[in-house]
C-alpha cells in the first residue's frame, strides 16, 4: 500500500474521530425543529432551540446539502465546535449556495444524528428591507446616524436630529432616548477618538463617550454644520457658506485654510487612498488630500448634492447623490459622470456596503448599485423620507422623518 493511501486512511480516521467525538460522554438528539438559517450580506445567522448541557457542533460547505457521514468527501467543508444559538458565520460569498447542519453530544461524546441540511444563498444587504420597531425613537426627524464603542464596552448606534434629539441602540431596533434639554438642532454624527460626535446649528460640536454626558467643543464657527466624517486621524465637518472645520483630537477645531466655494456643503467622506470629498448646493464637489486645502471639481450637474460615499471594500469608486434623483459617479474623485434616476425622488444619503452602493431618500426611496453606474430600485416598506444611512456589522440601517427606521441584512 502506498504512503499516499495510508495517509488518506489515517486522515479519514482522524476526521471520523473528530466528528464522532473522543471523550467519555454520549451522543445527543438534534434540537427539536432543526435549525433556521437566515441569509445576510456575506454571512448567515443560524438559530435553534438548544437543550440543556448539550454541546453542538456546526458543519457547513458550499452546495445544496451536507451530511456528517460524508464530510471526508465534501470539498471545502468547515467544522465549528461548541457553537451556541444564535451563531453567525461570516466570510461567505454572496450568490453562492451553502448547506448547514448541526449535531449534539454530551461531555465531548460522539455526535448524534444531524439536523436536516439547510441550504441558503447569502446576498448583499439592501435588497430586502424591514420596518424597525421604532421603540423609543419618538416622532421627530432623525438626520444623522453613526456607530461606535461606548464607554460601557458595548457597540452602539447613535441617531440625532430635530430639537437636539439623541437616541442610542445596541441593535438598531430598540432605542433609548438620551436625556437632556437645550441641545441645538443636530444634523450629523460620527464616531472618532473613542467618542461619539454630533454637529448642528450655530457651529455646534458635541461629544461624549457614554452617550449620556455631552460636552460642547469650541468649533470656531457659527455656521450650521451639516455633515462630519473621520479618517482615523482627522475629523472634518462641513456646513453652510462653504464652511469646513477640522480637528486631530476632536477637541480643538480649526478652519480649513483654503475652500474655493461659498456654497452650502451637505456631505463629506474620506477614501482609503487619501482623498477627502465634500459635496453641496448647486452641484458643488470639492476634494482635498489633507482636509485643509480644497480644490473644486467639475460635477456636470447643478443639482444640490446631499451626500457622498466611497466604495473601498472591493475597489475604489465614488458616488454622490442629490435632489431630483441625481447620481454622480467617479473613479478618481475628480472626473464625475452625472445621471438621473427615475422616478426622480430626492436622495438624501448614500453609503457603501461590502459589494454595492446604497442610496435612500424622499418617500422611502431605496436604490442599490454594485458600481454606481446602474441602479436598482428596492422596496423599503415605508413612505417616510429617509435622511440618514449607516452600514455596519453587515446591516444597513436608515432613519428619517417622523422617527422612521428601516433596516436590511
Amino acid at each position: 500500500m502506498s504512503f499516499h493511501s495510508l495517509w488518506l486512511k489515517f486522515a479519514a480516521l482522524v476526521l471520523v474521530a473528530l466528528v464522532g467525538g473522543c471523550g467519555g460522554g454520549s451522543s445527543a438528539s438534534p434540537p427539536v425543529g432543526g435549525i433556521k438559517v437566515e441569509p445576510g450580506d456575506g454571512q448567515v445567522t443560524i438559530t435553534w432551540t438548544p437543550d440543556k448541557d448539550v454541546q453542538y457542533w456546526l458543519f457547513y460547505a458550499p452546495g445544496t446539502r451536507i451530511s456528517t457521514d460524508e464530510l471526508f468527501t465534501t470539498p471545502n467543508h468547515v467544522d465549528v465546535l461548541n457553537v451556541t444559538s444564535p451563531y453567525v458565520v461570516t466570510g461567505l460569498t454572496n450568490g453562492v449556495s451553502y448547506a448547514f447542519t448541526i449535531n449534539g453530544r454530551f461531555d465531548g461524546g460522539p455526535g448524534g444524528a444531524q439536523t436536516p441540511s439547510v441550504a441558503v444563498v447569502p446576498r448583499p444587504a439592501g435588497s430586502v428591507w424591514q420596518v424597525g420597531t421604532a421603540a423609543g425613537l419618538g416622532s421627530g426627524d432623525l438626520r444623522g446616524i453613526t456607530y461606535g464603542l461606548a464607554s460601557d464596552s458595548v457597540q452602539r448606534y447613535l441617531a440625532v436630529g430635530a430639537g437636539g434629539a439623541m437616541y442610542h441602540s445596541a441593535d438598531g431596533l430598540s432605542w433609548t432616548a438620551v436625556a437632556g434639554s437645550g441641545r441645538p438642532e443636530l444634523y450629523a454624527a460620527a464616531y472618532a477618538f473613542a467618542n461619539f460626535y454630533a454637529v448642528g446649528d450655530a457651529g455646534s460640536v458635541l461629544y461624549g463617550s457614554d452617550l449620556s454626558t455631552w460636552t460642547t467643543a469650541t468649533s470656531g464657527t457659527t455656521a450650521r454644520l451639516n455633515a462630519v466624517a473621520f479618517n482615523g486621524a482627522r475629523l472634518v465637518a462641513v456646513g453652510d457658506n462653504g464652511t469646513v472645520i477640522t480637528s486631530t483630537d476632536g477637541l480643538a477645531w480649526t478652519a480649513a485654510t483654503s475652500v474655493p466655494s461659498s456654497a452650502n456643503l451637505y456631505g463629506v467622506a474620506f477614501s482609503g487612498v487619501g482623498l477627502w470629498m465634500a459635496v453641496g448646493a448647486g452641484g458643488t464637489v470639492l476634494t482635498s488630500t489633507d482636509g485643509l486645502t480644497w480644490t473644486a471639481a467639475t460635477s456636470n450637474t447643478t443639482a444640490n448634492l446631499r451626500a457622498v460615499a466611497v466604495q473601498y471594500y472591493t475597489s475604489y469608486a465614488y458616488t454622490a447623490v442629490g435632489d431630483g434623483g441625481t447620481i454622480l459617479t467617479s473613479i478618481d474623485g475628480v472626473t464625475w459622470t452625472a445621471q438621473t434616476l427615475s422616478p426622480a425622488s430626492d436622495l438624501r444619503a448614500v453609503t457603501a456596503s461590502y459589494s454595492q452602493f446604497v442610496a435612500v431618500g424622499a418617500g422611502g426611496a431605496v436604490w442599490t448599485s454594485p458600481t454606481g453606474a446602474t441602479w436598482t430600485r428596492q422596496t423599503s416598506n415605508t413612505t417616510a423620507d429617509l435622511l440618514a444611512l449607516n452600514y455596519v456589522q453587515a446591516q444597513l440601517l436608515a432613519v428619517g422623518k417622523g422617527g422612521a427606521s428601516v433596516y436590511s441584512k
